[in-house]
């Protein structure tokens, strides 16, 4: 039974009510990580000290950190597979200023910043100028930036690195790791610019509909081009962090297995394959859930094998849900 007013508007709320709940995907990621971390701790308790929480905190900054360029370029229509082997250059980068050339890390971490930023403009023009699909071109460059991680390191870590670099890393302020304070802060630049500036209106407009953005006068290639430099720079920023964690720069690190894990978290967070939706909130919350099982594998003594696996059927029912989220939402404007 339907109630209908004058203009017909009581038919269509619970539709649009039903709809909005339906493409937040926040809700029910949260579910999910609380469901893990209950059915974790039943299996071994030690899931819940403070200090295996922290752990996984720490975890998710590396892929939030990551993922906010990456969302903001998502949403713009553009596709960076490259993100892995950036993380992996911005860190060795400056952990080979500090620790060879005697560069202090303030200006190691600058240095290290540019040359992530530098990347993704790389990317761009590759993109727009050479006219290459992104994923073809993203994939081209992250073979060619990891083999400059193995020239610059010659395939070994860097070591050792100024103590007050690894204070970034490593320390605390009440308890809260420096980490998921960076975190914090970056996430929220992420997120008021997506959602309370003209440049970020601008954003979702290009990946809604780039012919429509180009017929409406927006400086679309200029839009692709801040994007995909600002996705070099929060990889690169991304790495810098993980090697002042870590106390050295690793040319192990990053790689495929980060860039795909990104990636996941971006498309499990809500951010459309084709552009034009999503939030950073939900981006932090999937970020989160992939820290989650990971620690959770661990914790339960799970063959790591099975990582891999689960974060396959994430990536799938994450681009399906996807599909039928822009379906849904389609249908209700419609």
């Amino acid at each position: 039974m339907s109630i209908k007013t004058e203009n017909g508007a009581s038919r269509q709320a619970p539709r649009r009510l039903n709809a909005e709940a339906f493409l937040r995907p926040e809700t029910t990621l949260i579910a999910v990580i609380l469901a893990i971390g209950i059915a974790t701790a039943f299996r071994n308790p030690n899931f819940l000290n403070v200090g295996n929480l922290t752990d996984i905190a720490r975890a998710a900054v590396i892929y939030f950190v990551m993922a906010c360029g990456a969302s903001l370029l998502m949403i713009g229509g553009g596709l960076d597979f490259s993100v892995g082997s950036v993380f992996t250059l911005g860190g060795i980068t400056a952990a080979w200023l500090m620790a060879h050339a005697g560069l202090s890390w303030p200006f190691a971490i600058a240095v290290g910043l540019l040359v992530g930023t530098l990347a993704g403009y790389a990317n761009s023009q590759v993109i727009a100028r050479l006219h290459v699909p992104p994923i073809i071109a993203t994939l081209g460059t992250f073979f060619i930036f990891t083999g400059l991680c193995v020239q610059i390191t010659g395939g070994q870590d860097i070591v050792p690195l100024p103590k007050d670099f690894q204070r970034l890393g490593q320390g605390s302020v009440l308890g809260v790791p420096f980490v998921v304070i960076y975190a914090v802060v970056i996430g929220f630049i992420a997120w008021f610019v997506l959602e309370h500036t003209p440049f970020g209106v601008e954003v979702r407009a290009v990946g809604g509909n780039r012919k429509a953005a180009v017929a409406n006068g927006l400086k679309v290639k200029r839009i692709e081009t801040v994007l995909y430099m600002l996705g070099g720079f929060t990889a690169s920023l991304a790495g810098i962090i993980y090697a002042a964690r870590v106390g050295s720069g690793q040319v192990s690190a990053g790689g495929s297995g980060v860039t795909l894990s990104v990636v996941t978290a971006v498309l499990i967070g809500g951010i459309s394959l084709l552009g034009g939706l999503g939030s950073i909130t939900g981006v932090a919350v999937g970020a989160i859930l992939l820290s989650t099982i990971d620690n959770a594998l661990i914790v339960a003594a799970v063959p790591p094998q099975y990582n891999t696996i689960v974060v396959g059927v994430i990536l799938i029912a994450a681009v399906a849900i996807d599909h039928v989220r822009r379906e849904r939402l389609y249908r209700v404007r419609r």
